[in-house]
């Protein structure tokens, strides 16, 4: 790992220069929309500078307005792609230019897991797959989170 942000939050333009300048950047997301996949302030992600197109299922790091966003690619477009978090049904659009990072790896726990692992995406794509029963789990986790 070159780059740390321990649990500094920076803008989209801040992010990418430190991917720019250190080739990759770790750090622990805020957030429960990669729910169950990423937990809320207690997984480290390991993200690296975007150097070819992301597939789908890949979770990419993009500019959106001033906030840097870590979604999962739900659908490659020809000038971009369809981005959703995990927890979430609201699907955005982004263009090619505006994702400048691609999540290689994540922890479990001690455990570092890359993000490309084939049961990993197994998984992901269940999740996907199933829109009734996430939409289920996903009023339930926000059900007791409050």
């Amino acid at each position: 790992m070159k780059f740390s942000m321990e649990n500094k939050i920076l803008t989209a333009k801040e992010y990418k220069a430190q991917i720019e300048k250190h080739g990759e950047i770790a750090f622990v997301p805020r957030g429960n929309s990669m729910w169950p996949f990423i937990k809320n302030k207690a997984q480290t992600v390991i993200i690296q500078k975007k150097t070819v197109r992301l597939n789908k299922f890949d979770v990419g790091f993009y500019s959106y307005g001033e906030n840097a966003v870590l979604h999962r690619v739900v659908e490659v477009l020809d000038d971009g792609y369809v981005f959703c978090g995990d927890s979430q049904f609201v699907l955005q659009t982004v263009k090619e230019e505006e994702v400048f990072g691609k999540m290689t790896y994540f922890y479990q726990g001690d455990k570092c897991v890359n993000a490309d692992d084939k049961k990993v995406l197994k998984k992901v794509a269940r999740w996907y797959k199933r829109p009734l029963w996430r939409k289920i789990r996903i009023k339930l986790f926000y059900l007791f989170k409050r």
